[in-house]
């Protein structure tokens, strides 16, 4: 079955959301340049935000990557160079923010029953974490510390991860 997603007019926040975890927080200021903009040279854009233009366009490529913006390119008839015109492509920010949550569900979902079928060990000093089969495999010894490793109630974890689950089925529905 395929599910429609409802296209809404991205937040702020959505977009943050989105370009913080896709490309990073030093993208941000780039993209709320473009907002509302049309046709943004790259020089501009460095220039407004006193960057260099290889950082600049070093990002506009990764933001690029994602479709979070688009360009146009043309060439300078006066000196024969390319010069690229940034648009932001507000468009993409709720499809990427909904596919990111799916993924994080999937992933969610997965270490949920992980978490609800297995049993794990660890030291006092908390070095690594096994599950049981690995804790058997090294006599139940920690490989960093050498310390004898208990059973851990991971109770608390699966509850994190169930509110986690429940929270993102909310998101992605």
């Amino acid at each position: 079955m395929v599910q429609k997603l409802k296209l809404t007019k991205p937040t702020r926040k959505m977009t943050e959301e989105v370009v913080v975890e896709l490309v990073g927080e030093h993208a941000m200021p780039i993209v709320e340049f473009l907002k509302g903009k049309t046709k943004i040279s790259e020089f501009i854009i460095a220039e407004e935000l006193e960057l260099e233009i290889n950082e600049t366009r070093n990002i506009l490529y990764k933001l690029l990557e994602h479709n979070i913006v688009m360009f146009l390119r043309k060439k300078d008839r006066i000196k024969g160079w390319y010069i690229c015109y940034w648009d932001f492509n507000e468009h993409m920010v709720p499809q990427l923010h909904h596919k990111m949550n799916v993924g994080k569900l999937e992933k969610m979902s997965e270490r949920l029953v992980t978490e609800e079928g297995g049993t794990f060990f660890m030291c006092r000093n908390a070095c690594h974490r096994v599950n049981f089969d690995r804790a058997m495999e090294i006599e139940f010894k920690c490989g960093e510390c050498g310390n004898l490793m208990h059973q851990q109630d991971n109770s608390r974890t699966v509850e994190f991860l169930k509110d986690k689950v429940k929270e993102l089925k909310k998101l992605t529905s």
